[in-house]
């Protein structure tokens, strides 16, 4: 319930003018108003009616409204004023749809990219930060658009986030550090990382529409948009050069490159329509475009000239020293402060868990299970970026030397065969053993990073504890990742395959080892917490 019934009135009349304006150009003739609307209510005593038969009125409108309609319209609004109003609107209305929600992700994104500057300042309120700026400057920029938005909602009511909520919103710290990995579109769709940010702003509820929710996601809509953009502009201009120069060389439309993807269809590629579109209904054509990148990039690199079928198997590299994590800087990982005893390691089991984990997800808290599926979007990109180093390193006597943060991983030969062979669709045990040995290394990249990161902050009051949530999921999920590889390793050795059954051994040895200092982690932080 809004506490200023005039300026409530003035919104609503406001974002009717908005709307009516665009639906008008669209349309090319004028919208009848219902008469109520048009006779309007001037006497101060019948303000509420007028109230309410505008929102109804906007009700209707608002189906009529796209978001991408209402973004490019924003951007040609000469004032503020109409985007306030709008934020106004939509947060006392609280819709819980999915399109209203991407028109106030519109709004405030919107609003975040035209920093106001208050009168007599010498600088607006805040500051814009680059794509590959540090978690600091982001922090600072929502901070200063949060106390614009509190401004601008001094006379709202709004639904308070519970602490899950709270929790879940410092989630985006770590998709700004996946965020900053990406370096081809591809990347970020194999990621998954767009539903994974609708997951979290679903899980908020009506939250969505409070300050601290909407400044955080202002900042990442830009950011992310922003990056986003570039990647799909690098793509699609390598896939229709890649076409124009096939072309060049004497190909027809027509040829076939890999699969059922054609020349033609690399030539037909319009990124200006499909970013001009709504992004869930552009979803199939950004898949599109990550499949045709991925042809081009075979097709440059020459992987993809031979048919699976004809293509002989992947070459081990040449065996690189015995299996180790390798710190390059002091203490990377150190489990204790140097200056404490030791404790000793205990054993971490890995014993199949009864129900696994997938299916335990459905049972937990919304914002819990959103996490679960974040922490498991991280685990698919630590895989996924290991095997782009893999594929397309400059020198293949170096792709078993992968670094993450400031350690060095080095991959077993048979580790580096899974990395490299490419068995995406087909059902069968190397397509299986390929799966869980890329699976088992993504997993000890994952505990190293947030190992690192909790060391870095742990004498922080609170920014510590995010990475020992994704320590203790890690740990946890292990018993999942355990029975997955013990049924390999039994196959194999079924099979007489006993070099992979090793193979795969020697790398949940490497894991396993590992899991003792996440162990260990976890205990110096439940003792801080006073746990």
């Amino acid at each position: 319930m809004r506490t200023d019934s005039q300026r409530e009135l003035n919104d609503l009349t406001a974002v009717q003018t908005f709307y009516i304006a665009i639906l008008e150009k669209s349309l090319g003739h004028s919208v009848p108003l219902p008469a109520e609307i048009a006779e309007g209510v001037s006497a101060p005593e019948n303000s509420a009616p007028r109230v309410q038969a505008l929102k109804n009125w906007l009700d209707v409108l608002d189906l009529a409204m796209a978001p991408p309609l209402m973004r490019d319209c924003l951007k040609s609004t000469p004032t503020p004023e109409t985007a306030h109003s709008l934020l106004r609107y939509f947060t006392d209305k609280g819709s819980l749809r999915s399109g209203d929600r991407d028109k106030m992700d519109c709004i405030i994104t919107h609003l975040f990219r035209t920093p106001f500057q208050a009168e007599g300042a010498t600088a607006p309120a805040w500051q814009r930060p680059e794509v590959d700026s540090s978690y600091f400057f982001v922090a600072q920029a929502a901070l200063g658009f949060l106390g614009h938005l509190y401004k601008l909602m001094a006379d709202l009511e709004y639904e308070r986030m519970t602490p899950e909520q709270t929790q879940l919103m410092t989630e985006f710290e770590y998709l700004y550090q996946e965020l900053e990995e990406f370096r081809h579109f591809d990347q970020i769709m194999d990621s998954n990382i767009v539903q994974r940010v609708r997951e979290i702003k679903q899980s908020l509820g009506k939250s969505f529409y409070h300050p601290d929710a909407l400044a955080h996601l202002a900042v990442w809509n830009d950011v992310f948009g922003r990056k986003f953009d570039e990647l799909f502009h690098d793509a699609t201009t390598q896939i229709r050069t890649f076409a124009e120069n096939v072309q060049k060389e004497g190909a027809s439309v027509l040829s076939r490159l890999e699969g059922d993807v054609t020349v033609q269809q690399l030539t037909e590629v319009q990124p200006g329509e499909i970013l001009a579109g709504d992004y869930q209904k552009s979803q199939d054509d950004f898949r599109k475009v990550s499949k045709f990148k991925k042809v081009v990039d075979n097709k440059r690199t020459g992987r993809g000239a031979a048919s699976p079928k004809s293509a002989p198997a992947p070459a081990p590299a040449p065996a690189p020293a015995p299996v180790k994590v390798i710190p390059t800087a002091p203490n990377t990982l150190a489990m204790t402060p140097p200056n404490q005893p030791q404790p000793a390691q205990p054993a971490v089991p890995m014993k199949p868990a009864a129900p696994p984990v997938r299916a335990e997800v459905l049972a937990v808290h919304p914002s819990q299970a959103v996490h679960n599926a974040v922490q498991e979007g991280k685990i698919h990109s630590a895989r996924e970026s290991i095997k782009e180093h893999v594929r397309s390193a400059a020198d293949p006597k170096m792709a078993h030397l992968v670094t993450v943060k400031k350690t060095r991983i080095t991959l077993t030969p048979g580790e580096l065969e899974a990395f490299r062979a490419d068995y995406q669709g087909e059902k069968s045990f190397r397509a299986d053993y390929a799966t869980v040995m890329m699976n088992v290394v993504a997993y000890l990249s994952r505990m190293i990073v947030e190992v690192d990161e909790y060391n870095q902050k742990a004498s922080s009051a609170y920014l510590w504890k995010p990475h020992a949530d994704a320590l203790a999921y890690l740990l946890s999920t292990l018993e999942r990742l355990n029975m997955e590889a013990t049924s390999v390793l039994e196959t194999a050795r079924a099979r007489g395959l006993q070099e992979k059954a090793s193979a795969l051994q020697i790398s949940l040895d490497k894991l396993r080892d590992y899991a003792r200092t996440v162990s260990q982690t976890l205990q110096a932080a439940g003792q801080s917490a006073g746990v």
